[in-house]
């Protein structure tokens, strides 16, 4: 059930509160979800959480207002497959009007299998120039990240950037009934142009890379506030046939080997990809085996058309979503208009951002899964330093208080929370990792 929002006129409502029943249920039995977290959150931030009972019902009690769903757990089918169960709805309206406040709503999960590689952090937000002039914002890069003990090979990894390029623009792709267009259809659209690595990407458990998403240079010789992205080891998005904005891609590090290229597959228009510094929908995506990525970018039949116009600006591709491995749906702080882009099996929630500050979106620690390992829990760090701006709310931490980049360091193995919900499983982070 979608409840569509509506202006609230009656001035004394806003100090009513209302009790409001919320019912999960699984995709394939229909029955209620116990044990699955659900918050209710408004766009000023403010959030109430509840988990639901054996019947799969969540109970709140809440002020009148409107209202985005957010709920993410996991279910096993007992037969050695895990699965993580999500669920979102937005402007959902609770007044003394609403038929929530008697009926209660009812939603059912969408489920998506766990996976292993993950975005571990993304910085796209930019940092401050030392002369105090502004921003500088072509520093941009991403960690992904084997959450696994075991090792995996990844075939045609690519990265995609759903429309609109920022969660507050105008989006004309959702149905009447609230609901992202594309969502029953089961793709995520990639606008202007994708990127892919040339070969197979093969991590250990536990092993990181780094992708330089602009410049793959030491930022750090100009800008003291930015990161160095020129190492050995990291690799790039550099593709000057097709991508030829040298303030977004100047030529790599000579310490970069160009085996570490990633090439560009453009569909759309534009002498760069523009990820959002505001406020990107970013994912990851591998394309199975028999079909060549480059190929399947230069077909008509695979193109799709953001806000339903047909134009060079708007063209998409059409990625399967059982392709995607993980995105991150960013909102920015300085609006109250952000709309989603990934639907509910990609990334149910979504994380905000304060850009310009040097910021990153950094995964939460799964504490649970982290501790369990042995031997892991000696070498834990916790706390990370003062935040100058947390007067600003800042988050700055994970919320667990564990120092993820400082554990891994003294040798800790980390497990990183994934519950396909940004809003769960991201944090705010202080300062981007690459300056710890």
């Amino acid at each position: 059930m979608l409840f569509m929002s509506s202006c609230i006129k009656d001035e004394e409502l806003r100090y009513e509160s209302f009790e409001v029943p919320v019912q999960l249920r699984n995709p394939v039995t229909g029955e209620g979800m116990p044990g699955i977290s659900v918050s209710m959150s408004t766009t000023l931030g403010n959030a109430w959480q509840a988990t639901t009972d054996e019947g799969g019902w969540a109970h709140f009690t809440l002020p009148a207002g409107v209202y985005d769903l957010s709920a993410s757990g996991f279910y096993d089918d007992g037969q050695g497959n895990e699965y993580v169960m999500n669920c979102s709805s937005s402007n959902i309206e609770v007044t003394a009007r609403s038929m929530i406040v008697s009926q209660g709503m009812a939603f059912t999960m969408v489920a998506s299998r766990r996976g292993s590689l993950v975005i571990k952090e993304l910085y796209q937000g930019g940092c401050q120039k030392d002369d105090g002039s502004g921003a500088y914002y072509y520093d941009k890069y991403v960690i992904l990240y084997n959450n696994g003990q075991l090792p995996i090979t990844i075939h045609q990894l690519g990265l995609g950037m759903a429309p609109p390029y920022n969660a507050q623009a105008s989006n004309a792709n959702f149905n009447a009934d609230g609901q992202l267009n594309y969502a029953s259809e089961g793709f995520i659209p990639a606008i202007q142009a994708i990127w892919h690595f040339n070969d197979s990407l093969h991590l250990e458990g536990g092993e990181e890379i780094v992708i330089a998403l602009n410049g793959a240079v030491d930022h750090t010789v100009s800008y003291s506030q930015s990161v160095n992205l020129g190492k050995p080891e990291y690799y790039c998005t550099y593709d000057p046939l097709t991508f030829t904005n040298t303030s977004y891609y100047p030529v790599p590090s000579e310490l970069i080997p160009t085996s570490h290229y990633l090439t560009a597959a453009l569909y759309g228009q534009g002498n760069a990809w523009p990820l959002s510094q505001v406020s990107p929908a970013f994912y990851i995506f591998s394309v199975p085996d028999g079909i060549d990525i480059d190929a399947y970018a230069n077909d008509a039949d695979n193109i799709w058309y953001h806000n339903n116009v047909v134009s060079a600006a708007g063209a998409c591709l059409r990625i399967p979503t059982e392709w995607i491995l993980d995105g991150v749906e960013v909102y920015t702080t300085t609006s109250t208009k952000n709309a989603k882009r990934l639907t509910d099996e990609v990334d149910a929630g979504a994380v905000y951002l304060t850009n310009t500050f040097g910021y990153s979106l950094h995964r939460n620690v799964d504490v649970a899964a982290t501790k369990a390992i042995v031997g892991n829990e000696a070498l834990l760090v916790y706390g990370v330093p003062a935040t100058p701006d947390a007067s600003q709310g800042v988050v700055g931490a994970d919320p667990s208080g564990i120092n993820a980049e400082a554990s891994a360091r003294q040798g800790a193995f980390i497990i990183y929370q994934d519950t396909n919900n940004s809003t769960n499983d991201f944090f705010e982070r202080y300062q981007a990792s690459l300056r710890d």
